[in-house]
């Protein structure tokens, strides 16, 4: 997964979002500004399509620490996500209780390895959705 993560981040950005390593569910490219270096970063994400919507695990493979991208998209909530060769502005928003709950349930039936990393963890795992903007 590591070395997917780095190979797509470049290879998806070349090929529009279309050529990519992590063939486990879709995978996006998420351009986020940081929360404190106001900088843009390129990150590929798993994600899971609602609709016309977006969710983002941040899941972090497991790891007791939440991914950086979790606090940008908090600071920060207007993104642009590459995914099928289309740039797309959208806004994302932090679920929680029943909101959440449907969320994670999709998120886990799209990818059961979600549940096992949430057993691993201290941390309730963040679930973002992310809307489409009017600009994008």
């Amino acid at each position: 997964m590591r070395l997917a993560t780095v190979v797509d981040r470049p290879l998806m950005r070349l090929s529009g979002g279309r050529i990519r390593l992590s063939f486990v569910i879709p995978c996006l490219l998420l351009r986020c500004r940081g929360a404190r270096t106001r900088r843009l970063y390129e990150v590929p994400l798993l994600y899971i399509a609602d609709g016309e919507d977006v969710l983002l695990v941040g899941s972090g493979g497991g790891a007791e620490r939440e991914p950086a991208w979790c606090s940008n998209l908090r600071a920060y909530p207007q993104v642009e996500c590459l995914r099928r060769g289309f740039t797309q502005t959208l806004l994302a928003t932090e679920l929680s209780g029943t909101e959440r709950l449907q969320a994670w349930k999709l998120a886990v039936a799209a990818y059961p390895g979600y549940q096992r990393y949430q057993s691993r963890v201290d941390r309730t795992i963040a679930v973002f959705r992310l809307r489409p903007t009017l600009e994008g």
